[in-house]
């Protein structure tokens, strides 16, 4: 448990002010409070003595000498005594003997305004470190509300923590926005406690508004860009969370090996697959990613949902070489098919099937039908169809086909585009 620093210390502090006189008044700060009465010679002289002793540690020395002068005395010299009490229990840590006897030296109610506060203000916190977290709360909210005095920006931080710690997030929010207000420049710790409350509030607007602020003040951390890109997307603003990304990428952020995967699926998530291609790639040709299956994979996805054919057809190619299933010369099939290159898909599929291992082997035989037909090949557009009657996605089809080519003539070649380049 941390220790509770009070900034002051009251012994003398009551002594000075043992002139004022007038009686003890509800909170009106046209008239604030005023001590209720006067330190005699003899019981300033022991609180004198006690502030000495605490100052040298002998905590029980002092607790002695203050407890005779609760035998008699005013309200006020009662509360003087209290305070310094509970300040010899705070300083070993016995915080609920501090709270106590803080406690009792406001209930006097004989402390002059400005005392009063700072006493209030240090009774909140030290409730909190002796886990009491509502009666902390309670205290300090009086402070806030009832101070005629500055609050500082420390006090709202603190109450900000204690309502976030109770789970009273909406309450905290206030505290913490105040906080930020009057520190002007506030301290990055206060921006990431505002961003988890309104985290846990869902507030996604607020979030995004503390991010830019930490940014600001932590421009070189990569996660609070991330986290500002994310909160982009939860709010359906998907060009800011791109924009983000980007300018995270360009300042060296995204460096690590899950950094990098992670903004290909965002680009991926978002329908930008140049992006994605591009940024994987250059990662595998860079050394920062490894060239394994997987991620030449990646790159191969990219690249066809981006329509780039060569890009597509280069990553296949290096797939196809490397793994040990046929479903990447299927892909690379199933591209060329598509770009009507029916003597390179026909060429891709037979690999494919050869080697097996296929997701959906039956869609395989059905396109290697289509690439051997349109290189005007019946038998073996026949043969792969027999082939394709054999699975159940791809059954339907294939008998249809069988029909249409035992009523058909035979048909005419469409013709390979690689062929044509050729003649």
């Amino acid at each position: 448990m941390r220790r509770i620093d009070w900034h002051i210390s009251l012994a003398l502090a009551m002594a000075a002010l043992a002139s004022w006189a007038g009686p003890a008044a509800a909170v009106d700060c046209a008239n604030p409070r005023k001590a209720t009465g006067a330190m005699s010679e003899s019981a300033y002289r022991v609180v004198q003595e006690a502030t000495e002793l605490i100052t040298q540690k002998k905590h029980a020395q002092a607790l002695e000498r203050l407890n005779k002068l609760l035998e008699s005395g005013s309200d006020f010299e009662k509360s003087v005594v209290y305070y310094n009490m509970g300040f010899a229990h705070s300083a070993t840590e016995n915080y609920g003997k501090a709270t106590e006897a803080f406690a009792k030296a406001l209930q006097l109610n004989a402390l002059p305004q400005q005392q009063h506060e700072q006493l209030q203000y240090n009774l909140g916190q030290l409730y909190i470190a002796a886990n009491k977290p509502e009666d902390g709360i309670r205290t300090l909210q009086q402070y806030v509300t009832e101070s005629c005095g500055k609050v500082p920006a420390e006090a709202h931080i603190f109450l900000a923590n204690a309502l976030s710690q109770a789970k009273r997030y909406k309450e905290a929010v206030p505290e913490i926005d105040r906080a930020i207000e009057k520190a002007g420049t506030p301290k990055e710790s206060w921006l990431q406690l505002k961003l988890a409350i309104n985290y846990e509030l869902k507030d996604y607007k607020a979030c995004a508004e503390a991010l830019v602020a930490l940014i600001g003040t932590a421009s070189n951390s990569a996660a609070y860009w991330r986290q500002l890109s994310s909160m982009f997307l939860q709010m359906k603003q998907d060009s800011e969370a791109v924009a983000v990304l980007a300018l995270a990428e360009k300042q060296g952020f995204v460096a690590t090996p899950a950094e990098i995967v992670n903004l290909y699926n965002v680009y991926m998530m978002m329908e930008l697959p140049f992006k994605a291609g591009t940024l994987l790639q250059q990662a595998v040709d860079q050394g920062k990613v490894p060239a394994d299956e997987k991620n030449l994979e990646q790159i191969a996805n990219a690249w066809i949902n981006a329509r780039e054919a060569q890009r597509a057809e280069a990553a296949l190619k290096k797939l196809a070489a490397m793994a040990d299933r046929g479903e990447y010369y299927f892909k690379l099939g199933a591209m060329y098919g598509d770009n009507e290159q029916w003597r390179d898909s026909k060429q891709a599929l037979e690999r494919a099937v050869q080697k097996g291992g296929l997701k959906r082997p039956g869609e395989a035989w059905m396109r290697l039908a289509v690439a051997n037909y349109n290189l005007n090949s019946v038998p073996d557009t026949q043969a792969a169809l027999q082939q394709a009657m054999k699975f159940d996605e791809s059954r339907k089809q294939a008998g249809e086909w069988l029909k249409y080519l035992g009523n058909a003539p035979v048909p005419q070649p469409a013709g390979d585009r690689n062929l044509a380049k050729a003649d």
